[in-house]
């Protein structure tokens, strides 16, 4: 069974923070994390608590594969293959991850594509590397 990781993406700040910035806080000492990750209704949430008024993350899956450079692969990641740009999302209809390619192709993921992927961004900090919108 697989490790389950997610980042997160902070949409006003603009940044990305990784599965080790997502540690629960120690309540004995304020200069520590204060996100908090939590399941509700089925869905992960994760917030910011340093504000007064809690902000909200975008929660991204880590799908357990690692691109040619071994950089691990997370839902919302735009990746190369060859010449072709894709989007790593989640399927509900096959319960996994797929990649969508910009031209609207689908390709079904997992470790046998790491060896020809690459991670060159994601949809949040590299928006102009598809024609999404999001």
């Amino acid at each position: 069974m697989r490790e389950f990781k997610f980042r997160a993406w902070d949409d006003e700040a603009k940044k990305m923070y990784s599965p080790e910035d997502l540690e629960q806080p120690d309540v004995h000492d304020d200069t520590k994390k204060t996100i908090y990750c939590y399941l509700s209704y089925g869905a992960l949430q994760i917030y910011d608590f340093r504000e007064k008024e809690p902000v909200q993350f975008v929660p991204m899956q880590s799908t357990g594969w690692f691109d040619k450079n071994q950089n691990e692969i997370y839902e919302g990641d735009v990746v190369q293959i060859e010449n072709s740009i894709s989007q790593i999302i989640w399927s509900e209809e096959i319960s996994g991850f797929i990649l969508l390619s910009t031209d609207g192709g689908i390709m079904m993921g997992g470790d046998y594509i790491t060896s020809d992927i690459e991670v060159i961004g994601n949809i949040y900090e590299n928006p102009e590397l598809t024609n999404y919108r999001y």
